[in-house]
C-alpha cells in the first residue's frame, strides 16, 4: 500500500472514530462528502426537490442516531445508499400511481440498477471533487462554459480575452482528464 493510500485509510478511520464519538465536526466532513451524491442518487428514484432533501436529511439524522453502528467509512457508505434507496421508494409507493409502483418495484428488485444508480452517483461525487479542485479561474470560466455561454459571452462576462478564457478551458480540461483518469484507474482496481 502506497504512503497517499496509507494516510488516506488512517484519516478516513481517524473521521470514523471521530464521528462515533459524537464530534459534529467529524459529522459535517461526512455530510459534505456524501450528501451530494446521496441527492443525485435519490434523484434516480424521484424528482422534487424538497422531497429529495428530506430523504437525504433523514438519512443523516439516522446516521447520527447510529453512529456507533459503523467501524468504518464503507458501512457508513453502505448505509446511508441503502437508506435513501428504501425511503425513495417508501415515497414513491405512497405518492403514485399504481403503474409506476409496479415499474419501481421491478426496479427494486433489480440489483444491477441499484448497483448501476451508486457508481453513477460516486461518479458524480468524483467529478464535483475535481472541479472543486480547478484553480478558481478555471472553474469560473468552466461554469459559465456549462451554462452553454460562448467564449465572447464569458470574456465580457469576466472582463477578460477570449485567448484567456480558452487557456482556462483547456487547462481545465486537461487537468479533469488526467485527475479522472488517475481515480478511475484508482477505483478498479479496488
Amino acid at each position: 500500500m502506497a504512503g497517499g493510500e496509507r494516510n488516506l485509510k488512517a484519516i478516513e478511520e481517524n473521521i470514523i472514530q471521530k464521528f462515533s464519538a459524537g464530534q459534529e465536526k467529524a459529522f459535517r466532513v461526512l455530510y459534505e462528502r456524501y450528501a451530494p451524491g446521496l441527492r443525485f442518487f435519490a434523484a434516480q428514484y424521484m424528482k422534487e426537490r424538497a422531497a429529495i432533501d428530506d430523504v437525504v436529511q433523514d438519512a443523516f439524522v439516522k446516521l447520527w442516531e447510529k453512529r456507533g453502528d459503523f467501524p468504518n467509512e464503507r458501512t457508513v457508505k453502505v448505509f446511508l445508499y441503502t437508506f435513501i434507496k428504501n425511503a425513495s421508494l417508501n415515497l414513491f409507493r405512497h405518492h403514485n400511481v399504481k403503474e409506476r409502483y409496479a415499474q419501481v418495484v421491478s426496479l427494486e428488485n433489480n440489483q444491477e440498477f441499484f448497483w448501476d444508480r451508486i457508481l453513477e452517483a460516486e461518479l458524480f461525487e468524483l467529478l464535483l471533487h475535481v472541479f472543486d479542485e480547478l484553480t478558481p479561474a478555471c472553474r469560473e470560466v468552466y461554469h459559465l462554459s456549462l451554462e452553454g455561454k460562448s467564449h465572447d459571452e464569458i470574456a465580457k462576462t469576466l472582463n477578460i480575452t477570449v485567448n484567456t478564457v480558452k487557456k482556462h478551458k483547456n487547462n481545465a480540461n486537461r487537468y479533469m482528464r488526467e485527475r479522472l483518469k488517475n481515480m478511475l484507474m484508482f477505483l478498479l482496481s479496488v
